[in-house]
C-alpha cells in the first residue's frame, strides 16, 4: 500500500481526495489542514507522496514554502494543486520541487493519473539506484529449467548488443524481468530502465507519455527522453493504437523525435525492448499491427515458457519468494514447499509465476487462515467444467465472478488498471464487484 498525505485547508476537499485514492485499493491517505500540522505528520511518517495546496488559510506557510521546506531533507514526490492556477505558478511550483501541478477543479481520473505516474516514475529512479548496485533482488531472474537455461543463454548473447527484443508470453511469465535482465547486460546497464504498458494507457494520452509534451496538463518530459542512455520497454505493444504505431515507426527510421506542441527534434538515444501476449504476426496479417513495425522492432524473438512448462523451477521460485517476503515484511521464514506442492498438485496455473507469487506473500503474511479462491467450490465447479450442468444465468455468475477476480489480482487491487484493462468503467466494476460479492478483503 502506497501511503498518501494531503494538505489542504479544506476538510471537504482533504476527505473527497482520500475517498478517491482509497477507492484505488492500493492507496492509504491521511490528511493535514495546516503547515504545522503538515510538517509534523511528515516529521513523523514515511510518505509514498503527498498532495499539497499553494494556499491555506490560517496557517503559518502556504504551499509553495512548505514544499521548499520538504524539499531540504526529503525526496518525497509531490503533486502541487490549487485552485488559482496559472503558468508562472505551475513554473514555480516545478522549480521549487514539484513533480507535477494540477489546477482545480480536477476530475478523479485526472488526480489518479497524475498520482499513479508520479509515484511510478519515482520508484523508477530509486529502482535505477538498485539495478546499479545489483541489490533489486525482487526482479531476481530464477529458475535452472532446460527452458530458462536457454533463455539465459539468449540473454548472454543479446545483451551487449543493441539489438531491440521482442519478448513472448502468457501474463504473468515474467516478460518485464527479462527486459530487465536484458538491460541489466547492456552496455547502458548504468542508465535508467523505464517500463510502460501499452494496455493500461489512455489511448489519446499515450502520445504524450511517448514523446513529452509542451502542454501544461502534462508539464513532463516523455518516456523515450526519460528512457536516455538506458532502456524503454513497452508492454503490450500490440495495444498501440494505429496512429501511435505510425508515429513510433517514424521515431525509429529518423532516430528522433518531436514533442506535442513542440518543432525541436530529440536524439532517440535508447534500447527499445516490446512484449506481447498476442502473436503480433497474426495481427498484421489482421490489420491492427503495422508489418513494417513488427519488423523493425521483432530482430530478436524470445518467447517464455509458462510456469507449468518450467514446472521444476517450483521449488526454487517458492524458495525465492519466501526469502523474499520475510525480508520485506520481517516476517518467521516458513518453508512452503510441502503445503503449496499438495494443494496445487493438478494445478495448472493459469497466472504462471505472478500467480505462484500472490500466493506465497499471502500464505507468508496470514499463515493458515488463508483460503484462497482455488479452494472455493464454485472455483472448483467452474474450472472441474461441472459448470457446464449450471444453468445459463449461474454459470454467467460464477465465470464474471472469476474473471473479475483473477484480473483484480493481477492488477494488485487496482480499480482502475482492472477496469481499463476488461473494458469498463470504474463505477460500473464496482456495481459489479458489490454485486457479485466480491468484497475489499477479496481484493
Amino acid at each position: 500500500m502506497k501511503n498518501i498525505l494531503i494538505i489542504d485547508d479544506e476538510i471537504d476537499i482533504c476527505n473527497n481526495i482520500k475517498a478517491i485514492l482509497e477507492d484505488e485499493a492500493i492507496y492509504t491517505a491521511q490528511f493535514a489542514l495546516n503547515s504545522n500540522d503538515a510538517l509534523a505528520f511528515i516529521e513523523k511518517n514515511n510518505y509514498d507522496l503527498i498532495i499539497l495546496d499553494v494556499w491555506l488559510d490560517n496557517s503559518n506557510l502556504d504551499g509553495l514554502e512548505i514544499l521548499k521546506k520538504i524539499r531540504i531533507k526529503n525526496d518525497v514526490p509531490i503533486i502541487v494543486i490549487s485552485g488559482h492556477g496559472n503558468i508562472d505558478m505551475a513554473v514555480s511550483a516545478i522549480k521549487d520541487g514539484a513533480n507535477e501541478f494540477i489546477e482545480k477543479p480536477f476530475n478523479s481520473e485526472r488526480l489518479l493519473l497524475s498520482v499513479q505516474r508520479s509515484i511510478e516514475l519515482f520508484d523508477i529512479k530509486n529502482e535505477n539506484h538498485l539495478l546499479k548496485q545489483g541489490n533489486i533482488f525482487d526482479y531476481e531472474f530464477i529458475g535452472e529449467s532446460q527452458a530458462i537455461t536457454k533463455i539465459k543463454n539468449q540473454i548472454k548473447k543479446i545483451g551487449p548488443t543493441s539489438s531491440r527484443v521482442m519478448i513472448y508470453g502468457e501474463s504473468g511469465t515474467g516478460k518485464e524481468i527479462i527486459a530487465k535482465e536484458i538491460h541489466k547486460n547492456s552496455p547502458n546497464k548504468n542508465g535508467p530502465f523505464i517500463a510502460i504498458n501499452a494496455a493500461l494507457l489512455e489511448p489519446d494520452k499515450l502520445e504524450n507519455l511517448l514523446f513529452g509534451s509542451l502542454d501544461l496538463e502534462f508539464n513532463d518530459i516523455g518516456y523515450l527522453e526519460k528512457a536516455a542512455n538506458g532502456t524503454l520497454f513497452i508492454d503490450e505493444v500490440g495495444e498501440m493504437p494505429l496512429q501511435t504505431q505510425a508515429k513510433i515507426l517514424r521515431v525509429l527510421t529518423d532516430k528522433n523525435f518531436t514533442k506535442i506542441g513542440s518543432n525541436k527534434t530529440t536524439e532517440l538515444n535508447c534500447r527499445i525492448i516490446c512484449s506481447s501476449i498476442k502473436n503480433l504476426e497474426q495481427l498484421t496479417i489482421e490489420g491492427s499491427f503495422r508489418k513494417d513495425l513488427f519488423h523493425r522492432l521483432n530482430v530478436v524473438t524470445i518467447k517464455l515458457p509458462t510456469l507449468n512448462e518450467r514446472s521444476e523451477d517450483i521449488d526454487s521460485l517458492i524458495d525465492h519468494f519466501s526469502n523474499l517476503f520475510s525480508q520485506k515484511n520481517n516476517l518467521k521464514l516458513i518453508d512452503l514447499k510441502p503445503i503449496i506442492k499438495a494443494k496445487y498438485i493438478n494445478h495448472d496455473w493459469p497466472g504462471n509465476i505472478r500467480e505462484l507469487r500472490n500466493i506465497i506473500e499471502k500464505y507468508m503474511i496470514l499463515g493458515d487462515k488463508y483460503d484462497d479462491i482455488n479452494s472455493t467450490k464454485e472455483y472448483e465447479d467452474f474450472q472441474s467444467k461441472n459448470v457446464i450442468s449450471l444453468p445459463l444465468r449461474n454459470a454467467r455468475k460464477v465465470f464474471e465472478k472469476n474473471y473479475l477476480q483473477s484480473q483484480i489480482n493481477r492488477f494488485d487491487g487496482n480499480i482502475s488498471k482492472t477496469a481499463a484493462f476488461i473494458g469498463m468503467e470504474r463505477s460500473a466494476l464496482h456495481r459489479k464487484l458489490k454485486q457479485l460479492g466480491i468484497t475489499e478483503e477479496d481484493k
